[in-house]
């Protein structure tokens, strides 16, 4: 989840490596550091956001056209200046960024402790970069080969860039399931966790390879490697320079954009229409007269789309569906078959336990459909289909716009699918109903002040529960998410119905409970819980159709939304709850965009 940059070229390095930690920000936040390779090694790093580093630059004297730098998101030990990367080994030859998570760090530490190194720190990046530097030092062994013997020892799924003292005129890199790319300009070479860093300077690039090594000198062609040393092919892909949606544009947040981008994601997603439905997939459907039952991996808010999906798919195609978060199915023996349509989702394409999950799945020869933001991650490669979201670049933390994507998305997959015809269900109709979600979004959009209000009002409450039933019940979960995520509320959401079976308990005159309660179907279930909040003292605020007279009257505060058919409510009713987390957070001083602890993009398991 840290964020890799670095540069070998003819101009100064540091603004170009601060540049590309800018951009990576999102990936990690907890401390941020940049090394330059000139004769020597200078490193300097801070606790805090780059911009901490930026500041610390000021007045330092870093000349170089080497270097590499590195946004950290804390995974083995606390957030410190020793722990920052980038860290040089003990011998100060070698010196090294590094995103993942190494396994074996600990036996790898305690042996070369034994050999008499020193660590600093208590990171597994360190212990990596002194492994490096005793199979070279002391076991005599080239970079290259030491990186190929590293491959093979070191366990678990990282990438990192390196650079040599000794060999000022070389960078090296490695990827180990952990994403990082290539890219080239004339004269230059630069080095990034992903390819929106490198929009601004790169006019070519390439993903390496998963268990690759890349060694680029000066303006030599790059020798990529696979970890037994043979070469592999590079293939270079155009690089555009734009990056529709990612600046501020004016806006105070990332989050806040994002939200109000929602419309016009939506309507987007809805003119590509069936040319975002992949051919692959649709060659399954046409050869797979035996395919009964699909299974949806994901995590965080991917898993609550996947959760609107379950519903959608079982409703309309009458075909049983499983959710699973996937970290949890990889590790308990899950039931696979080639009989089975398998579906990720992530925003990044590139969560960690999403791409170890659909791995397994694939090697049980399950046909596996990807969702996700990013065409070239590494979970697009990896599926035999990919529907691209089309949500343009996401930078706040807290996923708003891809989730809602996710649901159109799906949404238009259940029409896509050629599976059985159930007349009572008719797909036609959620597309029709689609059209209407963009302005109906606008409409809960200028409703804002009263969110403004609720949040101030409520923002001293230390615990909410969030309820709702049937398509609400992911929106609970979700809306219960944000808030926890944003402002640092703890937060629950819960099936309605499983109210009574032990959160009642918690009802009290300083328990907000957040009701969903704008679906027709549910809806007198929905009263039935209000009401038995409100005869223990508790405090609802209900979310409601315009005109639910009835609710207005027993809920103590109402949001209204526009009405729509059952099955695209989620998309009306988690507007209110993105808005009414960001004012909440707003209202207690929280970093909106990157709250504590928390990155973007999850590449650890």
């Amino acid at each position: 989840m840290c964020g890799i940059f670095g540069y070998l070229g003819n101009k100064e390095a540091l603004n170009i490596l601060l540049d590309g930690l800018r951009s990576l920000e999102y990936r990690g936040y907890d401390s941020a550091g940049v090394a330059i390779l000139n004769g020597s090694v200078t490193v300097l790093k801070t606790i805090g956001h780059v911009q901490c580093l930026v500041d610390k630059t000021k007045g330092e004297q870093f000349h170089g056209h080497l270097g590499i730098a590195h946004t950290r998101w804390a995974t083995h030990g606390k957030v410190s200046e020793d722990n920052a990367h980038p860290h040089c080994s003990s011998s100060g030859r070698f010196v090294l960024v590094h995103n993942g998570i190494v396994e074996n760090y600990a036996e790898t530490g305690s042996f070369l402790r034994t050999k008499g190194y020193v660590f600093k720190g208590e990171t597994d990046s360190e212990v990596l970069v002194n492994y490096i530097d005793y199979l070279v030092i002391f076991q005599g062994l080239t970079v290259k080969t030491a990186l190929k013997k590293v491959m093979k020892v070191l366990l678990g799924a990282y990438a990192f860039v390196l650079m040599d003292e000794q060999e000022p005129g070389k960078i090296f890199a490695v990827r180990q399931m952990s994403p990082l790319v290539a890219g080239f300009s004339e004269g230059e070479v630069f080095l990034s966790s992903d390819t929106h860093a490198l929009s601004k300077y790169a006019k070519r690039y390439f993903i390496m390879d998963n268990k690759s090594i890349l060694v680029i000198s000066g303006n030599a062609e790059p020798l990529l490697m696979n970890s037994d040393g043979v070469p592999l092919q590079v293939e270079y892909k155009e690089l555009s320079n734009d990056s529709p949606g990612a600046g501020l544009e004016g806006y105070a947040h990332y989050m806040y954009k994002e939200i109000i981008e929602q419309p016009e994601i939506i309507s987007g997603i809805l003119k590509s229409g069936k040319d975002n439905f992949p051919k692959e997939l649709s060659s399954f459907f046409r050869g797979s007269s035996h395919f009964n039952r699909i299974i949806i991996l994901a995590c965080g808010t991917s898993y609550h789309a996947g959760l609107v999906g379950k519903y959608l798919l079982e409703k309309y195609l009458r075909i049983p569906v499983s959710v699973e978060y996937a970290a949890e199915f990889r590790y308990r023996c899950p039931v696979v078959s080639p009989s089975d349509l398998v579906i990720g989702i992530s925003q990044s394409g590139e969560t960690a336990d999403t791409l170890a999950a659909i791995r397994l799945a694939k090697g049980k020869g399950a046909f596996i459909l990807s969702l996700c933001n990013v065409a070239e991650s590494g979970m697009a490669r990896e599926s035999d289909a990919t529907i691209l979201l089309r949500a343009g670049t996401e930078i706040g933390v807290a996923s708003t716009k891809s989730f809602t994507a996710q649901m159109v998305n799906l949404i238009q997959l259940t029409a896509c699918i050629p599976f059985r015809d159930f007349p009572e269900f008719k797909t036609e109709e959620l597309i029709d109903g689609l059209k209407s979600i963009p302005s109906k979004i606008k409409t809960i959009i200028s409703r804002e002040p009263h969110l403004i209000e609720l949040a101030k009002k409520y923002s001293h409450h230390k615990h909410f529960l969030f309820l709702g039933r049937g398509f609400n019940y992911p929106i609970a979960l979700e809306g219960a998410l944000k808030l926890k995520e944003i402002s640092y509320i703890h937060a629950e959401g819960y099936p309605a119905s499983e109210m009574k079976h032990g959160p009642i308990a918690l009802i009290d005159e300083n328990f907000p409970v957040v009701a969903i309660a704008c679906d027709a179907e549910n809806r007198r279930k929905m009263i039935s819980n209000i009401m038995e909040i409100k005869a223990r003292g508790g405090i609802v605020i209900a979310l409601i159709r315009e005109g639910d007279t009835e609710i207005t009257n027993i809920a103590d505060e109402i949001i209204e939304i526009p009405p729509v058919q059952d099955a695209l409510v989620p998309l009306l009713s988690v507007v209110p709850l993105q808005l009414f987390a960001y004012h909440i957070a707003l209202s207690l001083g929280r970093d909106v965009d990157q709250p504590r602890n928390l990155a973007k993009s999850v590449t650890v398991e």
